[in-house]
């Protein structure tokens, strides 16, 4: 039995529900010590900040020993020659007992407790400055293009309220290689048991920073990033993405028929370039999209065209359109570089 540390409890747990989210748990989580996910140092080699921790696992006897599931197998994986007993917790019992354990009713047939990470709270903004600024290698860039910076895609949402939209955004995110997404400090916790459950476990594959990490550490930068600015929030976020690190920002609109100029208004299927930059889709609000402050901190408006008579989509339809659409542009202009090259 491996006890929790006096540290660790006083940390932020979250719980995870279902087989197939307590696999990707272990196969993303599993092998990390306790030290790795409050590390306070920036990860120099890889684009991911730590792992995150799990702490036990709770499942159905024929959902951990039996086929098709089988989580023993997954569980095997995570042992190393150093240590091979699994570094978390395991129990399995009949349904009665795991939902008296948890409190609530579980019959998804497995479920996995862990720490929130809080690498973030302490390095989100020299993560995320690092991430933009860093030069190519041969492991991100083909060799023929190393003197170009890797296009970066961030994802921002604005005031996000639904647990459920909000995981199936983190999901999709995973599915299109978004590289970091940036949440308003007023958007619900991507570590709700509700997003857990709807991201399938993938709150663990896309780093996650809000609004308030990157302004602790801005504030207390002394490399002199020469950034001093009364914007505040997200729309401070997206000022010193397009001013500091030449991010091209996107804001996500349902009307484009108003009567605003600025930004300018552009459709995902029209013929814009992206022009080889790193860039950031903004997300708004399900009830009441982006606000305009934020919106006015963009490079340009960004509307799905639709059919008449349909005038919106869901946001988690909404968002995986886009996030397909400017990644495909990203590609195929990085492409056409690598020829020109």
């Amino acid at each position: 039995e491996m006890p929790i540390a006096s540290k660790e409890k006083e940390r932020s747990l979250f719980i995870a529900e279902g087989t197939e989210t307590v696999r990707m748990m272990m196969q993303r989580c599993g092998t990390c010590n306790v030290s790795s996910s409050s590390s306070k140092s920036i990860h120099t080699e890889t684009d991911t900040p730590p792992p995150v921790r799990l702490i036990s696992i709770l499942s159905k006897p024929a959902t951990f020993f039996d086929s098709p599931v089988h989580l023993l197998r997954d569980i095997e994986k995570c042992r190393s020659e150093s240590s091979p007993v699994p570094p978390f917790k395991i129990l399995v019992a009949s349904e009665e007992a795991l939902s008296e354990i948890a409190g609530f009713p579980i019959a998804r047939g497995a479920m996995a407790c862990g720490v929130i990470p809080d690498f973030m709270q302490t390095n989100g903004y020299a993560w995320l400055k690092t991430l933009l600024s860093r030069e190519p290698t041969p492991s991100t860039m083909m060799k023929t293009i190393q003197q170009h910076k890797p296009i970066r895609k961030l994802l921002a949402l604005d005031a996000i309220s639904n647990a459920a939209n909000m995981g199936s955004i983190l999901r999709t995110a995973a599915a299109f290689s978004i590289d970091a997404i940036i949440l308003s400090d007023d958007s619900c916790d991507a570590w709700y048991r509700q997003s857990i459950r709807t991201s399938m476990g993938h709150v663990v594959s896309v780093p996650i920073l809000r609004v308030a990490d990157w302004e602790r550490g801005i504030n207390n930068d002394h490399e002199g990033d020469g950034y001093d600015s009364k914007i505040v929030g997200l729309a401070g976020v997206l000022r010193w993405l397009r001013e500091k690190m030449s991010v091209e920002c996107f804001a996500a609109v349902v009307d484009g028929n108003r009567k605003q100029r600025s930004p300018p208004l552009v459709t995902l299927e029209a013929d814009h370039e992206c022009g080889c930059r790193s860039w950031c889709c903004v997300l708004g609000n399900e009830g009441h999209g982006i606000r305009e402050e934020v919106i006015q901190k963009c490079d340009k408006r960004l509307k799905i065209g639709m059919a008449s008579g349909v005038d919106s989509l869901s946001l988690p339809i909404a968002a995986g359109i886009l996030m397909h659409g400017l990644g495909s542009r990203s590609n195929t202009e990085t492409s056409q570089r690598v020829m020109k090259s």
